[in-house]
């Protein structure tokens, strides 16, 4: 059968908020993908849904009974995603020459050998689509996929967003130098042959080794950003900020903070690690005022334009270090009633969770992707007397081990 058709026989729709996939537990289950067993970018792909979400449970559970503060807290079951297959609104793949071929895909871990996935089923439709007319107009433009053990040719990733609210592409290629040749006629050819597709930008990262982005962006043809929906707010995307991977889990993730926030109107929130500023956008509906903080500037830039695209205007974004705007915030105002932390997977940094620390805000929401930082931070929370009141995890990520977690803690009150 066809890679291109297997994802279809086995119920494979990609928009479609649901799988077809309809297998009787004493069938013998079938991996909805033509890449397996060689991908290891989906390493539950071949498990059933219901025990993707238990064995992410007991991800979030193992990771917590590391801390004596938190190895009786109760996980209760994670939130599955409506979208299983064909859910990816970020993909970012590795451009490298193979034989007389071009690879796009992921890198086999320890290695500089490519898994290409020109037909992955989380991925949306057209997003396939476009990585497989990358590979032949790669080679037929003669554009040289980069090589980091020689330092040698151009193309080193791309990076496609996928607006799920208006069915469009934005496409970045990452090179390694600021000249890429043939890269504005890829641009205008990948324009005319698929109308979905809103821009093409060119990032360029002039550093050797396997980091993907540098600092220097060009449009080479459309449009530099993608807008999605989410839950009522119109949010704008540049190339290289960061986004949630699922947009459908992401509003239930929102929703959640939003309800365990509980506000009313009459609340100073500060959100730290607010990128484009969708969950600060949530919360300013019923808070009295936001205070928002990221250190990439691009991020703040794009969440004041959001502000204003949604006609919200109790927001303020700074960009600059968490710890120091955060003091900063903190002389400028009478109290923090509530913050909000959604770090990257490291976790928070020591000299921010001191600033956290001393604002003493009464609640606290702790989003994260990584359940190892997060358990250790939740303990050093535990142990400067915040009690954690409710916990939910997120199938953010179908078909892999990654879990989004969500933690509602309080301030316990002193003793009389």
């Amino acid at each position: 059968m066809p890679a291109s058709r297997y994802g279809e026989k086995l119920g494979w729709r990609g928009d479609s908020k649901q799988p077809a996939l309809k297998a009787r537990p004493e069938d013998p289950y079938r991996p909805p993908c033509p890449h397996y067993p060689h991908c290891i970018g989906c390493p539950f792909v071949d498990v059933h849904y219901p025990e993707q979400l238990s064995r992410k449970r007991d991800i979030v559970r193992e990771a917590f009974a590391a801390f004596p503060s938190l190895a009786a807290l109760e996980v209760p079951p994670v939130t599955p995603s409506p979208r299983r297959l064909g859910y990816r609104g970020r993909v970012k793949v590795v451009v490298r020459k193979n034989r007389n071929d071009v690879a796009i895909g992921l890198y086999v871990p320890g290695s500089h050998r490519v898994i290409d996935i020109s037909s992955c089923p989380v991925h949306p439709r057209p997003v396939n689509q476009l990585i497989r007319y990358l590979k032949r107009k790669v080679l037929e433009l003669g554009i040289l996929p980069y090589d980091e053990r020689s330092d040698s040719g151009d193309l080193r990733y791309v990076d496609m967003r996928y607006s799920f609210a208006r069915r469009e592409v934005s496409v970045t290629l990452i090179s390694r130098h600021a000249l890429l040749p043939q890269g504005e006629q890829l641009a205008r050819s990948l324009q005319r042959k698929f109308p979905f597709v809103t821009g093409v930008i060119q990032n360029v990262n002039e550093s050797r080794g396997n980091v993907i982005w540098g600092e220097r962006y060009r449009t080479l043809s459309g449009r530099d950003t993608i807008l999605e929906r989410i839950g009522g707010l119109n949010l704008v995307f540049p190339a290289g900020v960061f986004s949630q991977a699922n947009p459908a889990v992401t509003e239930k993730l929102y929703s959640k903070v939003y309800e365990w926030a509980g506000l009313t109107g009459k609340e100073t929130v500060v959100d730290l690690y607010c990128g484009v500023g969708p969950i600060s956008l949530y919360l300013a509906r019923k808070a009295y005022g936001v205070w928002a903080i990221d250190n990439d500037e691009l991020a703040i830039i794009t969440a004041k334009q959001n502000a204003r695209r949604n006609g919200i205007s109790n927001c303020r974004f700074v960009a600059g270090d968490t710890a120091g705007k955060l003091r900063d915030i903190k002389r400028t105002l009478p109290n923090i009633d509530f913050a909000i932390l959604n770090p990257p997977r490291q976790g928070v940094q020591t000299a921010a969770m001191e600033a956290v620390l001393e604002i003493e805000a009464p609640k606290l929401i702790y989003v994260s992707c990584a359940p190892h930082s997060l358990a250790r931070d939740l303990d050093r929370f535990v142990a400067a007397n915040y009690r954690i009141n409710q916990i939910q995890a997120f199938d953010m990520f179908p078909q892999t081990k990654e879990v989004e977690t969500a933690v509602l803690l309080d301030k316990a009150l002193p003793h009389a």
